[in-house]
C-alpha cells in the first residue's frame, strides 16, 4: 500500500493510443501527450515526443515521471493533443483517479483508460503503465506494456474540461485567423495582377497612339 502522508513520484509510460478522433483537415494527426497531477499550471505539464502522421492509433513507448505526488493529488490529468504550426489541437483528454494505482501490487497499474473529446463524448483509449513512488524509491524507467486487456478507470472533470475546450477554441481562432489571412492575400495578389495587367495595356495603347501619328507626319 503507498503511504499518502509523504511527497512522492509518478512514472508514468504512455504506450499508445487507438481509435482518437481526427483533427486533421488535411493528412493525419501528428500527436504527443501531456501529463500532470495540477493542470491548472501550465508549467506542471510532462508530454511525449510527437508521432508524426500518428494519425487515430500513435506509438509513444515513453515514460515521464512527476515528481511531486502531494497527499492532496488524487488524479492523474492527461491531455492528447495535435501539433500544430500555430495552436495546437486538442483530440483528446482525461482524468485518472490514482487510488487503483494505490491499491495495485507494487503500486503499479498497467491498463487500458477511455479518453474523451473536448465535447466529452468517449472516443478512444489510451494504453498506460502507471507506478506511484516513494520518496526513497528509484524510477523504473521505460516498461513494455503488459496491460493486454485490462480496462482501468477514467473520467471526466468538469474543471479540467473547461481547460480543454478553452484550448479547442483558441485553437479554432488561429484557424479562423489563418484562413482569413490567407484570403487576404490572394485577394492581394489578384489585385497586383490587375493593375499590372492593366499597366501593360495602357503601354500597348501608348505605344500604338505614336506609331499612328508617326504614319501621319511620313
Amino acid at each position: 500500500m503507498f503511504h499518502r502522508h509523504h511527497d512522492g513520484s509518478l512514472e508514468v509510460t504512455i504506450h499508445s493510443a487507438h481509435g482518437l478522433d481526427d483533427v486533421e483537415r488535411f493528412g493525419k494527426n501528428d500527436a504527443y501527450t501531456r501529463i500532470s497531477l495540477d493542470f491548472k499550471h501550465d508549467k506542471s505539464f510532462e508530454k511525449t515526443f510527437v508521432h508524426k502522421n500518428g494519425g487515430e492509433n500513435p506509438v509513444w513507448n515513453q515514460t515521464l515521471t512527476l515528481k511531486d505526488l502531494k497527499p492532496e493529488y488524487h488524479d492523474l490529468y492527461l491531455e492528447i493533443l495535435d501539433d500544430e504550426t500555430t495552436v495546437d489541437a486538442p483530440i483528446a483528454f482525461a482524468a485518472i483517479p490514482l487510488n487503483q494505482v494505490f491499491e495495485s501490487p507494487n503500486n503499479t497499474f498497467s491498463g487500458k483508460f477511455d479518453v474523451y473529446t473536448p465535447s466529452g463524448k468517449t472516443k478512444g483509449e489510451i494504453n498506460l503503465t502507471i507506478r506511484a513512488l516513494q520518496p526513497d524509491e528509484s524510477a523504473q524507467g521505460q516498461v513494455s506494456y503488459d496491460g493486454s486487456d485490462r480496462k482501468g478507470i477514467s473520467r471526466i472533470d468538469e474543471a479540467h474540461q473547461k481547460r480543454v475546450k478553452s484550448l479547442k477554441n483558441k485553437e479554432t481562432a488561429a484557424d479562423v485567423g489563418g484562413v482569413a489571412l490567407a484570403g487576404l492575400a490572394a485577394l492581394g495578389a489578384g489585385y497586383l495582377l490587375t493593375k499590372q495587367d492593366s499597366s501593360e495595356k495602357d503601354k500597348k495603347e501608348a505605344e500604338e497612339k505614336l506609331r499612328n501619328e508617326a504614319r501621319e507626319f511620313a
